[in-house]
């Protein structure tokens, strides 16, 4: 479905990607864990063309204009616009057809905002809009990176709800341990721009750890090498 190979990227003399490879099949929930400055998010701004990768290739033969949904770290979102006009806007830009905003926006419990401007949403609401926009085509594959930051304790348990519903293919950079046991269904571990480990949820939980243990297993053995 979708196949990264041998990416790398490097910024002046720092190595940030060295040769990432992996592949996402139909129905992967693919949790990527990692630290800050393991790489994860220059992997996704290679992946959604944001940036290039300075060798390696991405191959897909899923539309990224209709199939492929991308959520960043950062909103990337119209301040000016009335939060009922910007899902408009995207619903027209996928030819889409909605028959109530309203409804659309009680997918994310905002339902009471429509009439508010992008610009007064509070940081959590922001990603609850963006996280709406990612999904309202209804992509193939979806790429989320840390979706919930920002968010409320009721809004993250209404986001992986919903992601769990659609049950979308998707790959999402998230250390939300308790969801990762209970939604995904593969691990990757990104350190220090390699992938460190790769494995099933549920042949980590068949060995007696939870996700977290496994990854801070698999992040102390890096230490120690």
């Amino acid at each position: 479905m979708f196949k990264v190979d041998s990416i790398k990227k490097s910024f002046k003399d720092k190595a940030v990607l060295k040769a990432v490879s992996f592949t996402i099949e139909k129905g992967d929930k693919i949790a990527l864990l990692g630290g800050n400055g393991a790489g994860k998010t220059t992997l996704l701004k290679i992946i959604s063309g944001q940036i290039h990768a300075d060798f390696g290739e991405i191959s897909t033969r899923l539309d990224y204009q209709t199939e492929v949904g991308m959520m960043p770290q950062g909103d990337v979102l119209i301040d000016d616009l009335k939060v009922s006009d910007l899902v408009t806007l995207k619903a027209k830009m996928n030819q889409l057809s909605l028959t109530s905003i309203a409804d659309v926006l009680s997918q994310v419990s905002l339902q009471n905002f429509k009439n508010y401007s992008v610009g007064d949403l509070s940081g959590g609401q922001k990603r609850r809009l963006s996280l709406l926009l990612t999904i309202l085509n209804l992509p193939k594959l979806i790429f989320l990176d840390e979706p919930t930051t920002g968010m409320d304790l009721e809004s993250v348990d209404n986001f992986w709800n919903l992601l769990e519903n659609d049950a979308f293919t998707s790959l999402i950079v998230t250390h939300d341990f308790n969801q990762i046991d209970r939604f995904f269904t593969k691990v990757f571990i990104l350190k220090n721009g390699e992938i460190v480990a790769d494995k099933s949820v549920a042949a980590i939980h068949e060995s007696g750890k939870t996700i977290e243990q496994y990854y801070r297993q698999n992040i102390e053995k890096e230490k120690q090498l």
